[in-house]
């Protein structure tokens, strides 16, 4: 990512969108477990909110090599916690 702002703008879209497809889901059928939807939605909360945390404290200022690593690794932590929600809403129905 090319910078930390940007990094928190696509957590935080990506989390809203996902919350809008759960609810999008939730409209169309309506044999949802309420239960289960609200697991998820607190899932996405509370894992935007971690990732937005780590963002804002990276390990290593004073070394850039340090900083990317770290970047690089909370992206790809990221992007799989995403992948197994994602995994996680379309077993929804």
């Amino acid at each position: 990512m090319a910078s930390r702002r940007k990094l928190k703008k696509t957590i935080k879209f990506v989390s809203s969108e996902l919350i809008t497809d759960i609810y999008f889901r939730c409209l169309i059928s309506k044999s949802v477990d309420d239960q289960k939807i609200d697991e998820l939605v607190e899932k996405i909360m509370s894992l935007e909110h971690e990732y937005v945390l780590r963002v804002n404290r990276p390990d290593g200022k004073d070394n850039p090599t340090l900083v990317k690593v770290y970047f690089r690794k909370l992206f790809a932590d990221w992007q799989l916690a995403m992948e197994k929600l994602i995994k996680e809403i379309e077993n929804i129905n």
